[in-house]
């Protein structure tokens, strides 16, 4: 029990720290509409099902020990982000109302999904993460199935609260208290973004 209270732990406090998913999900709930939202977290979590398969199936060391594999991830994901980060910084958001932003089908849904996939995806640290997951926190002696069973449930936890900040961002009452700023916000955001993309082009494997 306190075995699975400890890795409980270890994946909620690794869901709500800071990073680039926290800023694409922030970024979709106030500029866009709580579907666009949503579908972004759900493109997270389906990341989380790529990292979590290759993990138990031995690759994420060979990624994480390839300098070659990880640079090319490292340097995907940092033009990615980077990327996002310019567009959002010289975008020009129109001041229109909560009802009008929510309306306007600025973002389609495949389009949310893939910006949270790949904005995970491509984090080379992931495949750090999932290295200290299974052969830290989880003891080395569990079984496959057993490492499954965390393996889901770091998929599920950490889906549900980007889906759960997604909501909260999302509602009418916040949206309309960000909307006075919304040019300040989605360049402040834009800079998060670019800022996680240069410090992950400088991201070393060790």
């Amino acid at each position: 029990m306190l075995e699975f209270i400890g890795i409980t732990s270890f994946i909620l406090l690794v869901a709500i720290s800071p990073g680039a998913d926290f800023a694409i999900i922030v970024r979709n709930s106030i500029l866009y509409s709580r579907t666009t939202a949503l579908f972004t977290a759900l493109g997270i979590g389906g990341s989380l099902v790529a990292h979590t398969t290759y993990s138990l199936m031995g690759l994420a060391l060979l990624i994480s020990k390839s300098i070659f594999i990880f640079c090319i991830l490292k340097y995907l994901g940092a033009m990615y982000l980077c990327y996002l980060g310019i567009k959002s910084i010289f975008s020009k958001e129109s001041e229109d109302t909560i009802s009008e932003i929510d309306h306007k089908k600025k973002l389609l849904k495949w389009q949310a999904f893939q910006q949270g996939f790949l904005c995970n995806l491509l984090n080379p640290k992931a495949p750090l993460f999932f290295i200290s997951f299974y052969s830290v926190v989880i003891p080395t002696e569990s079984d496959q199935l057993v490492k499954l069973l965390y393996g889901i449930e770091s998929i599920v936890l950490i889906t549900l609260w980007f889906v759960l900040l997604s909501v909260i961002i999302s509602q009418k009452l916040v949206k309309e208290f960000f909307s006075k700023s919304k040019q300040f916000i989605n360049k402040a955001l834009g800079s998060a973004m670019l800022f996680f993309g240069v410090k992950l082009a400088f991201t070393s494997n060790e």
